[in-house]
């Protein structure tokens, strides 16, 4: 969930799921997929930033991921069914 501050400086908190579209008309407005026009003072690179950390929060609630400082966002294969991939590489023509 996002922690957002309304023009008169009451919190709401939004779902980001629920967000269809944002833009700054100067002030930041969320449109909400039921409709609903949400104007907020957080600025939309603020949003942006709520909306990426609480991704990863909920993709990794534990901590960094295993891709965390590898650009290919893919992971090594270490094992595979319980087998060590070097185990593995030399079986049947690497598979």
């Amino acid at each position: 969930m996002l922690k957002l501050t309304r023009l008169n400086k009451q919190t709401v908190v939004v779902n980001p799921d629920h967000i269809h579209a944002a833009d700054a008309t100067p002030d930041t407005t969320l449109r909400m997929s039921s409709g609903e026009c949400l104007i907020v003072r957080e600025t939309l690179d603020e949003l942006i930033d709520q909306v990426v950390a609480f991704r990863r929060r909920v993709r990794h609630p534990f901590g960094a991921s295993p891709t965390d400082g590898d650009a290919s966002g893919v992971a090594p294969v270490t094992e595979r069914h319980g087998h060590d991939a070097s185990e593995i590489s030399g079986k049947e023509g690497g598979r």
